[in-house]
């Protein structure tokens, strides 16, 4: 059975070979000159150095027992976050919030190093691994979980830059935006990073719901519903 560092290799093997013949591809329409034919050499010298680099940078998952002390340290800080936080809302939040980062990472089988990881997508060796894309795909799980002491935010910082960056905060019910921690599986490629909102090195600002992707606006951008509406809805029907 192959391991998971074989098929990093091998598909990074495969990346290298597109990123080659993508080259050689331009290269026919020029004169197969010797310059040429030395430019072709430091191509293939820099794709060598690039796979030896996404080799030694392949992210790893963990053991289920890091997973696991992982997710008891995040539910900790959640419930850390105020008294009203339940124990077992932060616990499931938790979980979801780890399990579900891995489970994207086997998707987008990204480099540990998350800007080289956006390179790969740039240059179209990669088809998803951009910091919202993770972002999206982690959202709905946890918004599923429909936790009453815990509320999801939208985070984005440098929005518009070269620098910009998107993640989750998560709040208690009670507590503002900048009160809550940051959820960032794009930051070690899948194994999740949390932060205090405060104490982060990216200056968040929460997402306008004009900017809100399109994917989760049906989460967001639900009607409120006065107590008598949602009462009427477990009215059972005629």
């Amino acid at each position: 059975m192959p391991t998971r560092h074989a098929q990093c290799r091998r598909k990074l093997r495969t990346q290298k070979n597109k990123f080659l013949a993508i080259l050689s591809a331009r290269d026919q329409s020029r004169d197969h000159s010797a310059a040429a034919t030395i430019d072709m050499f430091h191509y293939s010298r820099l794709c060598s150095a690039l796979l030896f680099v996404l080799i030694a940078s392949c992210a790893n998952p963990g053991s289920p027992a890091m997973r696991d002390h992982q997710a008891r340290l995040l539910s900790r800080d959640l419930q850390r976050l105020s008294a009203t936080v339940s124990a077992q809302e932060a616990d499931k939040m938790a979980v979801t919030a780890i399990e579900q980062s891995i489970r994207i990472a086997e998707d987008y089988k990204p480099a540990r190093i998350g800007w080289l990881n956006n390179s790969l997508v740039n240059i179209g060796l990669k088809k998803r691994g951009l910091c919202y894309h993770w972002r999206n795909d982690l959202f709905p799980p946890l918004f599923k979980l429909q936790s009453k002491t815990l509320k999801l935010w939208l985070a984005t910082s440098n929005r518009g830059n070269y620098f910009e960056h998107n993640a989750i905060v998560v709040t208690a019910e009670d507590l503002p935006f900048e009160q809550g921690l940051i959820l960032d599986p794009w930051r070690r490629g899948g194994r999740l990073w949390w932060g205090h909102f405060g104490k982060d090195k990216y200056p968040w600002v929460l997402l306008d719901h004009e900017q809100t992707p399109v994917v989760l606006r049906p989460l967001l951008m639900r009607p409120l519903l006065t107590p008598k509406q949602k009462s009427d809805q477990k009215k059972p029907s005629n």
